[in-house]
């Protein structure tokens, strides 16, 4: 009997103070369709079911609410084919990951940009993981808090504003209600512009250079 591996996945949608809306995505790959895909609960609960004719995953949209007993959250999804083979996924425990989860991996890019109203910085901020909701600060070397942002889940934070004729440092905070992590501090030079802008400009000189030794040669020969 052949057995093919289902995986289990998920992503929320919103964010509640004791709730969150997921959607919970089962798949398996390899099973020839049609696959009839089950989201199971803890204790033995069905949650759903839905049949799919075509190689794509099942995604389930449900409301999952704060338990007293983390198992109570634990979810895996089943895919039965017609050729009668049936196989689990490995057990999602919603608990652990959209209460107790604490934020890793914040990256941190400044952005040089000049759209015609001046040199701006753009600075995107971002965890690889954490329990929402995260909120982002922008924030200074002497501990100042610039901005916040609190942006989907899964989406990164934008904060953009205008060079000044004066540098700062600026380093980014994602908190969320389990740890607080930094990224280390960017020195943001004043009036500086992004890389393309010179490059754009020195193409441009190349160019008016050749034009003039061009314009000079014909004036030399007539």
């Amino acid at each position: 009997e052949v057995t093919h591996e289902t995986f289990i996945a998920y992503k929320v949608l919103e964010v509640f103070p004791r709730g969150r809306r997921v959607v919970i995505t089962c798949h398996s790959p390899q099973a020839p369709p049609p696959v009839t895909y089950s989201l199971w609960a803890g204790q033995g609960t069905e949650v759903a079911k839905k049949m799919v004719k075509t190689g794509d995953p099942a995604s389930f949209s449900i409301n999952i609410t704060l338990k007293s007993r983390p198992d109570l959250l634990t979810y895996s999804c089943q895919a039965a084919s017609p050729e009668g083979t049936h196989s689990a996924s490995t057990k999602l425990q919603m608990y652990w990951e959209l209460w107790t989860k604490p934020v890793s991996q914040l990256q941190a890019n400044f952005t040089l940009l000049d759209r015609g109203s001046g040199p701006r910085v753009e600075i995107s901020c971002q965890v690889s993981s954490g329990s929402p909701p995260i909120t982002y600060s922008l924030v200074g070397k002497d501990g100042t808090v610039h901005t916040q942002q609190r942006p989907n889940y899964g989406q990164p934070a934008k904060f953009t504003f205008t060079l000044t004729n004066k540098s700062t440092r600026l380093q980014c905070q994602a908190e969320n209600d389990i740890s607080v992590q930094f990224s280390p501090f960017k020195l943001v030079p004043p009036g500086q512009l992004p890389q393309g802008a010179i490059v754009v400009l020195g193409s441009s000189l190349i160019s008016i250079a050749a034009v003039t030794c061009w314009l000079l040669a014909q004036a030399w020969w007539t």
